[in-house]
């Protein structure tokens, strides 16, 4: 018996880790505006808006240690997020950006294209920041429209191989995570962003508005418009592994049997796919907004990380710049253990074998998964970083306003 509960805590503690793709923002605290600092006027010379992937969700080692008050309302912004190292490094004034509204660092995990116009976890718009005298602008954002989030959760499998008499039985058992909607059904969701109307998306429409409105706010900056690194390898394995794998060959007497979560090679294709849609509606986007004249620019980041992208091997998983799933450290599983369901019976029978109720998902979110999983690792910032850096100086060498610009934030 000491043995199954075990066994048990263990496997779930990789089943209930794909709870991790909701929005990790919504079951945080949310801060409300009355306790923000007072919000100073806007003058940060770099200004670096969007979401998780521009907030460094994921980098700092715990929650407390995001600054200030990132780390209290969920927004978590790192020290080491892109926005930093390209301010660091080109001696770009993003301000101090230790409380809201002294400085230009104001991207926030879970945002979407919305949140950046109307504010997001008690914190003001994020278009707040800007000004007259913002000169450069950094964005990531259009992710969080997809709710992609929910599509990882939904369409989380598990596989099961277990050696019998020297013969292997597999079985792979689809949505192990209840939500309201089908794997399916949260996929053609996404998929209707991209669906066009008078020849322009959803999706697309919806980041062109954003970005006009970044120079209504901000007319004399230029937009560096950062589409999302590659997530997972191009061609995936008829099964794609995002978590160690578990044996339960004591469970059940066999000489080999193996969990594992992951996906299918067909949803990893159609993540891709749904990616790949995504950054096309944001070079669309820079594109139609750049024919206005704008000074809009995008920053194709994807190219660069495809090669480093989950590669859906257990054994390499970990050389990839993208977190695959990734757990906190004694998380309590009491309740965990009293609400979950394993059926070895099911298993051996290649039958649906293991159910968690969707009621505990805010739990399993808050205690059990790190947030981290399913972001980017230092080594995307870093190269999200570099490519904003090269296209900095590109633009310093043809634009003299810029080049003086940059020569008064140098220290002197």
């Amino acid at each position: 018996m000491h043995q199954t509960t075990g066994s048990v805590r263990k496997l779930l503690i990789v089943v209930v880790g794909a709870i991790f793709v909701a929005t990790i923002a919504m079951n945080l605290a949310t801060v409300s505006a009355a306790r923000l600092p007072k919000v100073s006027p806007a003058s940060s010379v770099y200004v670096a808006l969007g979401d998780s992937y521009a907030s460094g969700e994921g980098l700092q080692s715990s929650a407390a240690t995001y600054l200030s008050p990132s780390n209290n309302d969920g927004c978590h912004r790192s020290v080491t997020a892109y926005p930093v190292l390209v301010a660091t490094s080109l001696n770009l004034n993003l301000g101090q950006f230790e409380s809201y509204g002294s400085g230009g660092f104001v991207a926030c995990s879970g945002a979407t294209t919305k949140d950046l116009l109307k504010g997001e976890n008690g914190e003001p718009p994020q278009l707040r920041a800007l000004s007259p005298a913002t000169r450069w602008v950094t964005l990531t954002a259009g992710g969080d429209d997809l709710h992609f989030s929910n599509v990882l959760v939904a369409c989380l499998d598990v596989r099961a191989s277990v050696n019998v008499l020297r013969a292997t039985r597999s079985f792979t058992q689809s949505g192990i995570v209840r939500e309201s909607k089908t794997c399916d059904q949260y996929l053609a969701s996404a998929n209707a962003l991209f669906n066009a109307s008078n020849g322009t998306s959803t999706e697309e429409a919806a980041l062109e508005h954003l970005y006009e409105q970044v120079f209504v706010h901000a007319p004399n900056a230029e937009l560096a418009v950062l589409n999302y690194p590659q997530l997972f390898t191009v061609r995936p394995p008829a099964f794609c592994p995002v978590a160690g794998g578990i044996s339960l060959s004591h469970l059940l007497k066999v000489r080999s049997a193996q969990l594992e979560v992951g996906y299918s090679r067909g949803h990893v294709t159609e993540f891709n796919r749904v990616q790949s849609q995504l950054n096309a509606a944001i070079a669309g986007a820079v594109s139609a907004v750049s024919a206005l004249g704008a000074d809009i620019r995008l920053v194709d980041v994807n190219s660069l990380t495809k090669a480093s992208a989950i590669p859906c091997n257990v054994a390499t998983n970990g050389r990839s710049d993208m977190n695959t799933l990734r757990f906190s450290v004694g998380s309590p599983l009491t309740t965990i253990l009293e609400n979950c369901h394993l059926d070895l019976a099911h298993l051996l029978s290649q039958r649906s074998f293991v159910s968690c109720p969707s009621y505990e998902a805010a739990l399993f979110l808050q205690r059990i998964v790190a947030a981290q999983s399913f972001h980017p690792k230092q080594r995307a910032h870093n190269t999200m970083a570099r490519a904003v850096e090269a296209l900095v100086e590109q633009v310093s060498t043809t634009t003299t306003t810029l080049s003086a610009n940059l020569n008064s934030t140098k220290p002197g």
